[in-house]
């Protein structure tokens, strides 16, 4: 049976209300509790994939996850492959880049992948493919980019997703030993503590250890990178008009130095263009204690699995069936911190039947004033009381800005956490390509489950009363503290109501 299919006969059965005897499971008890619950549904899936267990942490400050990426990357003598949605032309994608060149250097195998829409500046033929061309004059490099849209430019005409389709994967492997996955992309707004950038994301990653780990991740960055819907960057025939390598090591070194706690390089003795990278570190006061820097201390290793989406150019989507099945399953409790509630009817629909078993729900998310997508929440807005509505156990909690939360992460019964790039929207259902890791373990998700009610102690509870005809009253919603000027704005493109669909 292979997991996909194991996954959609687990919703099928679930919904129809049947229990699995393979599971030895009990008799619901009070509370019409299903016979599936999600540690058995992560149980079955973790033994098709051999019961894998790797050591596990959970990262969600900010600067911390900028030093864990450099760390395992610094660490690489064999190999590194890595996706993102996002490598900005910042110090800290430029940097980013600079460290893998000089791994290259090295001997070190490297393989690249980036999202021709979310790193449009460094994948455009036109616009900053040099950066990524120095790589290629350094043998055993490979770097290509995910649906580029000069390949769709025909399709969109029939069918606009083509455009939009993206590989929205977040994924560093190395030496089939470390691996990283989460939400964060390659960005400064990533990785700055708040109090240098009042707009620096909420975010979550995981970061693995352990051969296990590594196979399961490499699978889901192999079916990308080999796949039919990526461009291979070439070299220039007579290379780079300017060469990049001495920007890029320059990078590497002022990050390097930096975050070290060495200060600041003298950019401009080299090249006066390099400055920039010094004047943007020097913003960052926070961003100094990499020096002695281990990414584990003491930490357990947790059974694992990993489940991945293709875009919908390809065929797997485990995520998808994987997350409903387990929303669905749940026996009291399901947390769900995601920056893009847009729920499509099979998202809904899951919801509904958790909530009608009494199961507690909490949404944490952004709000008008906090979020970085004003496209989302134009639906958002608009639909969070008729959510509450028809899910009455549900608690909503959202950011008041000006920090942006962008962590994907689910809780269910404190038992098993779910941390990846994956939102609550019809982008990511339907579209995009995706990656989540999928732990179980008691204490991890309990201290998971106990972050985000930190965060939420920090947001603002909307709520509602359901009047006996059946309208809703608004006690506390986007009104009550959002700049009117912004919801005029979001009343205004709700009438783009018919690209809900590629939100």
């Amino acid at each position: 049976m292979t997991r996909r299919f194991f996954i959609f006969l687990l919703i099928a059965l679930s919904a129809a209300g049947f229990f699995i005897c393979c599971f030895n499971s009990t008799a619901a008890t009070a509370g019409n509790a299903p016979a599936l619950t999600p540690a058995a549904i992560f149980d079955e899936l973790a033994r098709q994939s051999g019961n894998p267990a790797a050591f596990a942490r959970m990262i969600t400050d900010n600067p911390e996850a900028w030093y864990a990426r450099w760390y395992i990357l610094n660490e690489a003598k064999k190999s590194i492959d890595t996706t993102y949605f996002i490598v900005d032309k910042d110090v800290f994608g430029m940097s980013f880049l600079g460290l893998l060149l000089k791994k290259a250097k090295e001997g070190v195998k490297v393989r690249l992948m980036m999202d021709a829409r979310g790193s449009k500046d460094l994948s455009h033929k036109m616009m900053g493919q040099d950066y990524l061309q120095e790589l290629l004059e350094v043998p055993g490099v490979e770097v290509k980019v995910y649906n580029p849209l000069s390949d769709n430019f025909i399709k969109m005409f029939g069918n606009l997703r083509h455009v939009v389709s993206s590989n929205h994967d977040k994924i560093i492997i190395v030496d089939n030993d470390y691996v990283m996955t989460g939400g964060r992309n390659i960005e400064m707004n990533y990785f700055v503590d708040p109090a240098d950038f009042s707009r620096a994301y909420i975010d979550s990653d995981v970061i693995l250890k352990g051969a296990a780990a590594a196979h399961e991740l490499q699978k889901a960055f192999d079916e990308e990178f080999n796949s039919h819907e990526v461009f291979k960057v070439k070299r220039d025939l007579f290379g780079n008009w300017k060469s990049r390598a001495q920007e890029l090591e320059f990078a590497r070194r002022a990050m390097e130095a930096y975050i070290s706690g060495m200060g600041l390089l003298n950019g401009s003795a080299i090249d006066k263009d390099y400055e920039k990278y010094i004047k943007e570190l020097a913003q960052y006061k926070n961003l100094q204690s990499y020096n002695g820097y281990k990414p584990f201390n003491g930490d357990h290793e947790y059974p694992f699995i990993m489940l991945d989406k293709h875009s919908m150019k390809g065929p797997r989507n485990d995520i998808t069936p994987g997350i409903g099945a387990m929303i669905r399953s749940a026996k009291s409790e399901i947390i769900i911190q995601n920056p893009y509630i847009v729920l499509t009817d099979e998202a809904m629909s899951a919801l509904r039947e958790a909530n009608a078993r009494g199961v507690k729900i909490n949404i944490h998310t952004n709000s008008p004033m906090s979020t970085d997508s004003t496209a989302t929440q134009v639906f958002f807005s608009d639909e969070w009381a008729k959510i509450m509505k028809e899910l009455p156990n549900l608690r909503l909690f959202v950011c008041p800005g000006p920090q942006p939360l962008h962590s994907k992460v689910f809780v269910f019964d404190r038992e098993v956490a779910v941390i990846g790039s994956y939102n609550m929207d019809p982008l990511s259902e339907q579209i995009n390509s995706e990656i989540v890791s999928v732990i179980k373990a008691k204490n991890f998700a309990l201290r998971l489950a106990l972050r985000i009610f930190e965060a939420e102690k920090k947001s603002i509870e909307y709520k509602i009363e359901v009047m006996k005809n059946g309208e809703i009253k608004v006690i506390n919603g986007p009104v009550n503290h959002s700049d009117p000027e912004k919801l005029e704005k979001l009343r205004k493109l709700k009438k783009l109501g018919f690209l809900r669909p590629l939100i």
